[in-house]
């Protein structure tokens, strides 16, 4: 049984107020505040609020009634004041970035990120799922197959496996589309970079899978990106993200490593064939998140944690160097074109992991979470 939310004090104000008493009371916000910028996407300057906790790469998602659910928090009036939540599952859903969360109608479905193996090509993960608004939550386990791909090595410590990420997307009640990446049993590129090599063993690989039974059962469909030895990529193509656009085709945008860009591919067949992965011009892009708006822009955010004017080259490298929050930010970008083209307004300054994830929380407001910092986001109008 879910518990009932604790107002927090700082909910008795709601609105602007709160917002910035919340930020006076922590001593500085981390917005990006210098007279010279220059808004391409937003208008104003959005007022970044504080969870006041220690949460680092947590997501959060909004349900089917508006409410925004965090690790330990809940909004009820689209992110304006927080209330706290407390035994919760939410706890484990909104954990870690490996996760992917779909809800509609009554439905609420989520999956954590890592899978287990089971026999060549089968997997299995961990998932929840409530039809009734989250009063009850029970735990499943569903299947994955994967043909092709990596088998357990207990010889390797590092990142490998195929891993559950970000999107699942509704192409119509009997077809949900779900991006992933990880290792197929031939990918044994050696990845490219030093900060890359402390993290995974090869470099891996997005795909697309399919479910025809709402998430019970998901069957691999795709390959979006797979990296090759030379290629301007420094963990391959991961923490990849998805959208539905207006003219029927898919955009998937995806991270290549801490010191390489954001690359997109399109799809006119449903996810069956992608193009091949275009430079976005976001260099050292990590962990995107895109959205068609309703007015059919596109809006993706996205984090650079080892940003220009402090990354170095140093014997202890950027990852070594790091000292949490950092000297990173999170940027907003929105585009009129179906992703071929962008204009870009950063929001969060010294945004620690830089994960981000956003929604239209109202027609041209966007909701941005970065670890325990949130905003609301006000677009220039089409």
């Amino acid at each position: 049984m879910i518990s009932q939310p604790k107002s927090l004090p700082v909910s008795r104000l709601t609105g602007f107020p709160a917002l910035l008493l919340l930020c006076l009371a922590l001593g500085s916000c981390n917005r990006i505040n210098e007279k010279t910028t220059v808004n391409y996407v937003i208008t104003g300057k959005p007022v970044i609020a504080s969870m006041n906790s220690d949460d680092k790469w947590t997501r959060c998602f909004r349900n089917f009634d508006g409410s925004v659910y965090f690790k330990n928090f809940i909004s009820h009036d689209a992110g304006r004041s927080l209330s706290e939540l407390t035994d919760t599952v939410f706890r484990d859903v909104n954990g870690a970035p490996e996760r992917a969360v779909f809800v509609k109608d009554g439905l609420f479905y989520a999956l954590d990120g890592p899978t287990s193996f089971i026999e060549p090509g089968v997997y299995k993960g961990k998932a929840w799922r409530s039809t009734d608004n989250l009063k009850t939550i029970t735990t499943e386990e569903p299947v994955f197959n994967i043909p092709g791909g990596c088998m357990p090595d207990n010889g390797i410590d590092n990142w490998y496996g195929i891993f559950v990420y970000r999107t699942i997307l509704e192409i119509s009640p009997d077809l949900w589309l779900m991006t992933m990446y990880g290792n197929m049993e031939t990918d044994t590129v050696l990845p490219s970079n030093r900060d890359a090599m402390k993290e995974l063993e090869y470099m891996m690989r997005t795909i697309i899978v399919k479910s025809g039974d709402k998430g019970r059962t998901w069957n691999y469909l795709s390959t979006v990106a797979v990296p090759h030895a030379g290629e301007p990529v420094g963990e391959g193509f991961v923490e990849p993200a998805i959208t539905k656009l207006n003219d029927g085709r898919l955009l998937c945008v995806m991270r290549s490593g801490h010191h390489f860009p954001l690359y997109s591919s399109w799809s006119a067949d449903t996810g069956k064939t992608w193009t091949p992965p275009l430079y976005t011009g976001f260099d050292r892009g990590c962990d995107p998140c895109l959205i068609t708006l309703h007015d059919g822009r596109i809006a993706l955010s996205w984090g650079k944690r080892f940003p220009e004017g402090w990354s170095i080259i140093s014997d202890a490298g950027d990852k070594g160097l790091f000292e949490y929050p950092g000297k990173g930010y999170t940027s907003l970008s929105i585009s009129n074109d179906g992703g071929q083209t962008w204009k870009t307004d950063k929001i969060i300054r010294n945004a620690g992991s830089c994960y981000t994830t956003i929604f239209e929380i109202e027609p041209d407001i966007i909701f941005m979470q970065c670890d325990k910092w949130y905003c609301r986001i006000r677009l220039k109008k089409n």
